[in-house]
């Protein structure tokens, strides 16, 4: 089946990884030491009133969430760094190693991993990898309240008889996005909802298509949403 290869994308920004990793070195440290000085008063501080107790309960969550936006920003600034080491592999065994990662959460969500033929390709093992990781925790984490059941599949591209690369999708039945949010997925620190996470993954995941010379999307669906990656041939 052919597919159309002209597919909308946000355009990247300019990322500054020096001025990223800077960042975090001068951060991490404030950041730690706010957590031990809290945990240090909750130790030494006996007969502690509820509402101390409160405060310092509200500042060890505040620290917990800041450390969460760092480590995302840590490996979305690492993601600049990965090495490019391009061969040819059946994507299957990037999807297999990604669900064999994610074993865990698959199984307490009681979600559905469907995988239809997919093809080979040119590329990072270890990047395309990552970047399964990152959509399928995604669908794990946006679910609805039915158990999550994630598709993925592939749909060839063609010019004339000419093949010129695959279109892989990743959708769910989870909570879905609108069409004004999918502006902004893919921006670093980009949330969609106020859900768990730091709004990182799908930015790692669009440096991962950039990398390869591919597009990625997301497509609202009546029930769920839908990532659309386009990998050159």
């Amino acid at each position: 089946m052919a597919a159309n290869a002209n597919l909308e994308v946000s355009p990247a920004a300019s990322i500054d990884v020096d001025f990223l990793h800077r960042l975090l070195h001068d951060l991490k440290g404030p950041v730690g030491r706010v957590r031990m000085l809290s945990e240090l008063m909750e130790r030494r501080i006996i007969g502690l009133d509820p509402d101390t107790k409160a405060l310092l309960g509200h500042i060890g969550t505040s620290v917990t969430a800041a450390e969460t936006v760092l480590d995302a920003v840590r490996r979305y600034a690492e993601a600049f760094d990965w090495p490019f080491r391009p061969s040819r592999f059946d994507l299957t065994v990037s999807v297999d190693s990604a669900v064999s990662r994610l074993m865990g959460g698959i199984s307490a969500a009681g979600a559905s991993i469907n995988r239809g033929p997919l093809p080979t390709v040119c590329a990072d093992l270890a990047q395309m990898t990552a970047l399964f990781v990152e959509l399928i925790s995604n669908a794990l984490r946006f679910r609805s309240n039915d158990p999550p059941v994630i598709e993925i599949a592939a749909i060839p591209m063609e010019n004339g008889s000419e093949s010129t690369g695959h279109i892989i999708t990743v959708a769910d039945n989870g909570i879905g996005i609108t069409d004004a949010a999918r502006q902004r997925l893919f921006r670093p620190l980009g949330k969609a909802t106020d859900r768990a996470g730091a709004g990182m993954g799908l930015a790692i995941c669009r440096r991962i298509a950039e990398v390869h010379g591919g597009e990625i999307i997301a497509v609202p669906r009546a029930h769920g949403a839908e990532f659309r990656l386009r990998v050159p041939g």
